[in-house]
């Protein structure tokens, strides 16, 4: 430290604050109990899952919907299909609990899309998705800095393995034409956007007010709606907002 004071300042306080860092870990840091590293855990695991609490999936019966299911085998998707979604894995994404890495997935999609392949299209023809791939990394990421309170200044960030990803792609890919989406659906499809729901928005409501008769006499539809239950006083103090 001393020979690098003139000569190069930045080595000279990397050092001297790496020195003081020592010292104080020694004299202050310990490293926390097991026991106290599984409540945390275990009050965390309490507060993300505390919004899922007593919730029962609604799930209708067999007969209900036996109607609705195609006489026909599910879909399957081919090797091609398999290695072009091998290939456009992100390889900077973060490695699941099965420990294989997107970028091992995306250098060698050639020698492992049959692997994979078998590996989907058995959970497919079994109806069975594999319980490994439901088994996700939780993080807990504070909300702000420095958090205070463990039940809320936490959020959680899921790593799920990267072959449950490459599972649901390609069952997407495959039953996407049967999907039955409204028009208003904007969110998670192709072509639409946040963009798409605004303009949406603004055209229902030009519709309702502008481009109708009522809208161009400048009469509000909810009180042509409802004008019978509201009184005077009501509907002259409603205009007069409109006039402030």
């Amino acid at each position: 430290a001393e020979g690098n004071h003139q000569s190069n300042p930045a080595k000279w306080y990397k050092t001297i604050y790496k020195l003081a860092a020592v010292t104080e870990n020694q004299q202050s840091l310990s490293s926390p109990d097991h026991a106290d590293l599984m409540e945390i855990a275990d009050r965390l695991q309490r507060s993300f899952t505390k919004p899922w609490l007593g919730i029962q999936p609604d799930l209708p019966r067999l007969q209900a919907v036996e109607h609705l299911l195609k006489d026909s085998h599910p879909p399957l998707p081919s090797i091609g299909q398999v290695k072009t979604v091998l290939k456009h894995v992100n390889p900077r994404k973060a490695t699941g609990s099965d420990n294989i890495p997107a970028w091992c997935l995306k250098r060698y999609a050639e020698e492992l899309a049959p692997v994979v392949h078998d590996i989907v299209v058995a959970s497919i023809v079994q109806c069975k998705y594999p319980t490994s791939y439901k088994h996700a990394i939780i993080s807990p990421v504070p909300k702000i800095r420095p958090p205070t309170d463990l039940d809320n200044d936490f959020r959680q960030v899921s790593v799920l393995p990267q072959l449950a990803k490459v599972i649901e792609k390609l069952q997407l890919q495959l039953n996407k034409s049967s999907f039955k989406i409204k028009t208003n659906q904007h969110a998670f499809t192709s072509g639409h956007s946040t963009v798409s729901a605004l303009t949406s928005i603004s055209q229902n409501w030009f519709d309702s007010t502008d481009n109708s008769s009522t809208g161009r006499q400048g009469v509000h539809p909810y009180l042509l709606i409802s004008g019978r239950r509201l009184t005077w006083s009501t509907i002259r103090s409603f205009w007069t907002s409109l006039l402030i």
